[in-house]
């Protein structure tokens, strides 16, 4: 639209009526050199919200620059029941009557197409054709569920549609991701793989990655197929991931990251009991990018915290020890305990020592809900403590599961002691009130009473929703 100056009445008037025409959504045409009029914004928003349900997601977002009627109304699309559809077949049903349902009207573009299956058995080509079906709808957001399904049926990904975006696979395998002509796939964001088997499948081809845009990735009790220990079959060269998220055996690593990828949060969880073992502890430092500097938001578990003193103490890979030793960019660490062992709160005091995350600002602390073994017997004095500047930007802590057991009181005086700038402890426990804690020193004792008294400490039975930490909807098993 030209730009007019001057500022005559004539000229205040038409700018009121373009206001006026601008606010009701519409496309208004003045002088003999003005633009030929649009009369799409003047259409009804039923039919305005169907035209933006065969644009792409990032498209439909755009459309809110042609007029303020138009700015929100990608919003409502998601309302529309023929912009998504969900597949939900029982044990009963017939999947080949639900495909020629699905097949006997024209296809339209969807954002998000779902499939969960509960029949035990369920025919790779009956999958196929589900699958089709969503690369046919040019889908976004692609859910397969086959949680239920006996054997083992396989998901394609260059058979799937251009404008996917979101992806996320349950109890399937994947192979062939890639083929000699396929080609990259700009739009996908996220990936979520929960149960899935891989057999040796790259993501990538000699002209570059498959998927240059990929920001995301979940990787949940996954397992490789016929690989040899510490062997890494899963190949995801993606430059622009910036969260990664692992939860698995040590031994079942399904993942090697992109050495030039710039992580800004990460989650990992090793699930089994790691021993020192230098041969799969060495190759630790061809999972993860070569520079962890930028990395904000860390959740790992006490079995990796075993990890990575163990680095720390064997020198076995000094590029690991590299990588672990520099995370100044880290604001937020959560400490996930799966159990409590005699060198625990060592290794803690290790790990802030190693790690040099002399910016934290908020540290979460999951402790085991239950334990089979008295915790009074499984605890030995912390000989190494981290640095006074290790903790000194330390604002705010937060202990689940805590039951005044004496592995769980040395912590927090710890924490008291070295954390000169905290601000607030949170205690979430079901005894608000301070219990007998055997073979602690008065001075840890003392210290925690003095917190507790001037409210540095503050002990609730119910777990704060305000105070979650980053990773609060990934998968937590403790």
């Amino acid at each position: 639209m030209a730009h007019e100056s001057g500022g005559g009445g004539a000229a205040a008037a038409t700018r009121a009526k373009r206001r006026r025409a601008d606010e009701q959504g519409k496309d208004v045409a003045e002088g003999p050199e003005a633009a030929p009029a649009c009369h799409i914004s003047a259409l009804p928003d039923d039919l305005r919200r169907r035209i933006l349900t065969h644009l792409p997601l990032k498209d439909a977002i755009r459309s809110g620059a042609l007029a303020r009627g138009w700015r929100d109304l990608w919003k409502s699309r998601w309302a529309d029941p023929t912009s998504s559809r969900d597949i939900h077949l029982l044990p009963g049903d017939n999947p080949r009557k639900v495909l020629e349902s699905l097949e006997s009207v024209p296809r339209r573009r969807l954002d998000r197409f779902s499939f969960v299956s509960d029949r035990e058995k369920l025919r790779q080509p009956h999958l196929k054709r589900f699958l089709a079906y969503a690369a046919g709808c040019r889908v976004e957001d692609l859910r397969v569920d086959l949680s239920r399904c006996h054997g083992r049926l396989t998901f394609h990904l260059p058979l799937s549609s251009p404008l996917l975006a979101h992806l996320s696979l349950r109890n399937v395998d994947i192979c062939h991701m890639y083929y000699k002509r396929a080609r990259p796939f700009y739009a996908l964001e996220s990936i979520h793989l929960h149960s899935v088997k891989n057999t040796s499948v790259k993501f990538s081809k000699a002209s570059g990655p498959l998927m240059p845009n990929l920001r995301r990735i979940t990787v949940e009790e996954c397992y490789s197929g016929e690989v040899t220990r510490g062997a890494v079959p899963l190949n995801l060269p993606a430059p622009s991931l910036c969260s990664f998220r692992y939860s698995g055996r040590f031994l079942d690593c399904f993942f090697c990251l992109a050495t030039n990828a710039a992580l800004t949060d990460l989650y990992i969880c090793f699930e089994n009991t790691i021993f020192p073992d230098p041969q799969p502890i060495g190759h630790l430092s061809f999972y993860f990018p070569r520079d962890l500097t930028g990395l904000s938001v860390l959740t790992i578990s006490s079995n990796d915290v075993r990890i990575v003193c163990s680095v720390f103490n064997m020198r076995a890979t000094s590029e690991w020890t590299k990588k672990m030793n520099n995370l100044r960019s880290l604001r937020e660490l959560q400490l996930l305990m799966l159990g409590i062992e005699k060198d625990s709160l060592v290794n803690i005091g290790l790990f802030l020592k190693a790690c040099n995350c002399s910016n934290l600002e908020r540290l979460f602390v999951q402790l085991p809900a239950t334990s089979d073994v008295p915790l009074e017997d499984l605890v030995e004095e912390a000989q190494v403590l981290p640095p006074e500047d290790v903790l000194a930007n330390l604002r705010m802590v937060k202990v689940m599961n805590f039951n005044w057991r004496r592995f769980e009181v040395m912590l927090v005086s710890l924490l008291l002691r070295k954390a000169t700038s905290l601000h607030k402890l949170l205690l979430v426990s079901p005894n608000i009130n301070p219990q007998h804690v055997p073979d602690v020193q008065e001075a840890d004792l003392s210290l925690l009473k003095e917190a507790l008294a001037c409210g540095r400490i503050i002990v609730s039975k119910s777990d704060d929703l305000a105070t979650q930490p980053f990773h609060s909807e990934v998968f937590i098993k403790v």
